[in-house]
């Protein structure tokens, strides 16, 4: 396993792919498992009725993969900011700023909510899972992808590095395909939130802060834990 966890430069590689080919592959899976049809409309047409379904992509396809590989290979979860060194700079760089968004967001009514009917106990899982999923978990897969490029390409030390540019803009300009409805400009809102909330990971060497801001200012968290407990 020693050998395999030096191999830091293919694992990066590895994520980025699993990264669609997994969400595609959960959702498929998902799609089937509630008894639907396995083409792309139908497919499309219960993400659209049960748009909870699409947390199992999220969590197979992004989340989990970092994560496993962190475990195996026994990194340090100071390693990506997973401690209390920092944590207090990093609360109050990232959390003022993401508390002034949402509150302009619901004043503006740009945040939309529906019911998603769900009974007990299915309401509290999927409120749960999808906090966690497109909060902390979604933060962790891009903090993963900055730490592992930076040390690949020797870096670590700097704050505007190379692997936080690079995985800002691929992961923002991801969206365009993992979230089409959001269109580039969704594209772009992500990766300047992101390089925001990347820059105060790589200053205070702490994600915690970053993690709560991004759970706080996502719609998607936002979307289902409301659809879900109502």
């Amino acid at each position: 396993m020693r050998n395999y966890c030096a191999r830091r430069g293919l694992w990066i590689i590895v994520v980025w792919v699993w990264m669609f080919l997994g969400s595609f592959i959960a959702v498929v899976l998902t799609a089937y498992l509630v008894g639907t049809s396995l083409t792309l409309e139908m497919i499309i047409s219960i993400l659209n009725e049960r748009p909870y379904l699409a947390v199992y992509g999220e969590i197979v396809g992004v989340g989990a993969l970092p994560l496993i590989i962190s475990l195996l290979c026994n990194d340090s979860p100071r390693m990506y900011g997973l401690s209390k060194s920092g944590i207090l700079i990093s609360l109050t760089l990232s959390v003022p700023p993401s508390l002034i968004i949402l509150l302009a967001r619901l004043i503006h009514g740009v945040l939309r909510y529906e019911s998603f009917n769900l009974s007990f106990p299915y309401n509290i899982w999927y409120a749960i899972i999808g906090v966690l999923a497109y909060g902390p978990l979604e933060v962790f897969f891009v903090i993963w992808l900055i730490v592992n490029t930076d040390y690949v390409l020797g870096s670590l030390d700097k704050i505007f590095s190379p692997g936080l540019i690079i995985t800002v803009l691929a992961f923002g300009l991801s969206h365009i395909i993992l979230s089409p409805k959001g269109g580039i400009f969704n594209a772009i809102e992500v990766t300047v939130i992101f390089l925001f909330l990347g820059l105060i990971f790589k200053y205070t060497r702490n994600s915690l802060g970053s993690m709560i801001a991004w759970t706080l200012i996502n719609g998607q968290v936002s979307s289902l834990l409301v659809g879900c407990l109502t």
